[in-house]
Formats: C-alpha cells, structure tokens, sequence
C-alpha cells in the first residue's frame, strides 16, 4: 500500500485517490516538514505552492521511501527541483491549470478599477507571457485592448513585441513572472525604486504572481508620489500583511486569484496523472464528471450584459472587504491562510 501526505486544501483528492489502495494523509500545507515526513514515511507528497520543498524544511530525505512530489500550482518557486534530483525524487506541477482563472481574475480587477475601461480601450502591458500571460493577452485582445508584452526568454510574436521599459508605459502593468533569484532575467524585488520610477502617473499595477517580485518600500512611495494605484493577490512578506501596504492598495486579495472551482480541480488532476503514471497506477479518475455545469459564457456575457456585467459576476470586492476585515494592525499568517481555506470557489468563464 502506498502512503500519500498531502495538503488538505487540494480539491477533490479524495475523489481521485479512492480508486487505488492508498493510506491519505492530510494535514496544513505548512505543517509538512521534516518532523511529519519522518512520522508518516510517505511514499508520495502532493503539495500547493504554502509547503517549501528544500532541505531547510525537509532535511535528508535519504531514509525515507519517498519518490514522487506533485505540486497542484502552476509556479515551481516554493520546490527546489536540484534538492530532489539529489534524492531520485521525481516532481511534476499543475502547468497552465489555473490560467483562465488568473487571466480572468486580472480582468475582473481592471474593470474593478478602472471603470472607464469598459468604454475606452486601454493599453495594457505584460511582463510574462506564459501560460498565464498570453492567456490574458487573449482576452485582452478580445475586449479591443491594446496589448504591450515582454517575455525575454520567448521569441518575438504579435504580443512579445515591447521591452521591460516600454511595457512599464502602459495604462496598466501586470506581472505575470516566476520568482527568480539567480540567471540573466532574476525577478526578485524586479520593481525596486528605479522601475517605479518609469511607471506613469495614475497607472494601475496589478501583482499575481509572486510578493517578492516588488519591493515594499519602493512600492509605498510610488502609491504615494505618483498616484499609483495597485492591486495585489500575492504580498512582500506573504502570508503576513503589513497594515500600512493594506490600506494603500486600490484592491487586495488573499492569494485567490487562482482560486476559481475549475482551476482547482484541474491542478489536482494534473498531479494526478503524474503520480499514476510514476507508480504505473491505472488513470481511474478524469477530470469531466468532477466540474459541475457552468452557466458563464464570456461571449454571451459580453454580448448581453455588457463590461460592467462581466465584472460584476465576481465580486472582487467582497473578497478585498474580507481581508480589510482581518486587518488588525496588520493582518497576520494565521488570519490569511484561514481566508485561504475557506474561501468559497468561483467559476471560470467557458
């Protein structure tokens, strides 16, 4: 039998996993360490971007039967693949599983914040153009926007046309990289005081990818000497929330961006696979019976109701009104992460 630990937030585990002979284990992403890994002795770890798969949190893994990591996100920051390499660990992650979530969700906060929008086609600029980045180039395109895109590892194409400084012109700027310390693009603290100071005045950044990618105290003086409004998903020092950040951003939300039924499912789908696959496991669960009916159709809801319609069908708001609500001097890891776990799934558009 095959012992699997797994963070409790991914969606319909149990779902997938009652088809094999598998003892499950779950537990809070950030409870598995290397305390709980010698505990349980799993044979697979099925993890989301909270738990940090490196030697600092799980320590030798040279004694434990452990051979199969699978990370239900899109991003890879939080595993260190040479650390597992070095134990014959195999790691596989939810590429591209929440894009449409991501992408809609920016969406969603432009309309939010810039009401005008849904009248006068902005020009929007992306740093990033994978999964989720050209993801929101299309939709972008869609609503008869002008898109500016800089990817320095892809080729040049119809989006990939502008430079980082060129893109920091834009009416609105979202980052959509992965979290670099190292190589010839790093992204860490990316938006430090001399990138703010390219960005135009009233401009409107929007952050989903990683908090670390922006410098706090840079960022605070451009919200207050440029007028910058900013929308963040993702914080400096996440899960924790400095007040004084809080109560400058035009919108903030909990890390939920990716956060939509569909989305969710997808990612644990996607382990899913790899892990039978791995274990030479018969694929016994698909995706289709898992997703309910979805009633949103984006070209029905544009054509019907109209921009303003299209961002009302998430209320972005509500979810900045939660985490305002547990701003209490600040708001803490323990107060994010509950808004995390209990945070009521919404649809994608088909």
């Amino acid at each position: 039998m095959l012992t699997v630990l797994a963070d409790e937030n991914i969606a319909n585990l149990d779902d997938y996993l009652a088809h094999h002979d598998i003892r499950l284990i779950k537990m809070a992403g950030r409870d598995i360490t290397a305390k709980t890994l010698a505990t349980h002795r799993p044979n697979a770890l099925f993890i989301r971007s909270v738990t940090q798969v490196a030697a600092d949190n799980l320590g030798d893994l040279s004694a434990l039967p452990l051979k199969f990591v699978g990370s239900a996100t899109i991003g890879t920051d939080h595993v260190d693949g040479d650390y597992l390499d070095k134990f014959g660990i195999s790691f596989a992650n939810a590429a591209g599983c929440s894009k449409h979530s991501v992408a809609q969700y920016v969406i969603t906060a432009i309309l939010h914040a810039l009401p005008q929008a849904r009248q006068t086609p902005i020009r929007l600029g992306i740093i990033g153009l994978g999964n989720i980045g050209s993801t929101l180039a299309d939709y972008a395109a869609r609503l008869g926007w002008q898109v500016s895109g800089y990817d320095p590892f892809l080729p040049p194409s119809d989006i990939n046309q502008a430079d980082f400084d060129g893109v920091l012109t834009a009416d609105v700027i979202s980052i959509h990289t992965p979290l670099t310390h190292s190589g010839r693009h790093p992204t860490a603290k990316l938006f430090d005081a001399a990138t703010f100071s390219k960005l135009n005045t009233n401009a409107l950044l929007i952050n989903t990818a990683r908090g670390e990618i922006i410098e706090q105290t840079a960022l605070m003086h451009a919200i207050a000497n440029k007028n910058l409004r900013v929308v963040l998903d993702v914080f400096p020092h996440e899960p924790t929330i400095d007040a004084d950040l809080l109560n400058a951003l035009t919108l903030a939300t909990p890390h939920i961006a990716g956060y939509t039924l569909e989305g969710k499912i997808r990612g644990t789908d996607m382990i899913y696979q790899a892990f039978c696959r791995h274990f030479d496991l018969e694929i016994c669960q698909t995706l289709p019976p898992l997703l309910p009916d979805n009633p949103y159709r984006f070209d029905e809801l544009m054509d019907k109701f109209s921009l303003i319609k299209l961002r009302d069908y998430y209320d972005i708001a509500a979810d900045f009104a939660s985490l305002q609500m547990v701003n209490h001097q600040g708001v803490t890891g323990a107060d994010f992460d509950k808004l995390r776990k209990n945070y009521r799934l919404r649809h994608e558009w088909l």
